[in-house]
């Protein structure tokens, strides 16, 4: 377990998949911190509760209008997408390096 956790990460574990949905359901009258909450839980949740939620079909207008609203925060950021990268080219130069290796 992490010995730094904020409230964000605390409140995190609590918010199930249906208190999610109903500040879907009720998006846009919703405060900011709700809206934080759900942009949290999108990125961080279980990916099974995420999962379910975004399968649902009766909660993918509510969804839809809020990530349209929210596109930014869904961005891969410079640092992600850099990370991925060197991941797979660190993959592909071991690859070439076991492959030489072999052929001797």
């Amino acid at each position: 377990m992490n010995a730094h956790t904020t409230n964000e990460d605390s409140h995190l574990r609590t918010l199930s998949r249906e208190e999610v949905a109903d500040l879907l359901i009720r998006y846009p009258q919703i405060s900011d911190a709700d809206v934080k909450l759900i942009l949290t839980f999108l990125r961080k949740g279980r990916h099974l509760d995420v999962g379910m939620l975004t399968g649902d079909e009766h909660m993918r207008p509510h969804l839809d209008r809020f990530t349209a609203d929210h596109a930014q925060h869904f961005r891969v950021s410079l640092f992600e997408g850099t990370a991925v990268t060197a991941g797979i080219l660190g993959l592909l130069i071991a690859g070439w390096l076991i492959w030489e290796i072999g052929v001797w």
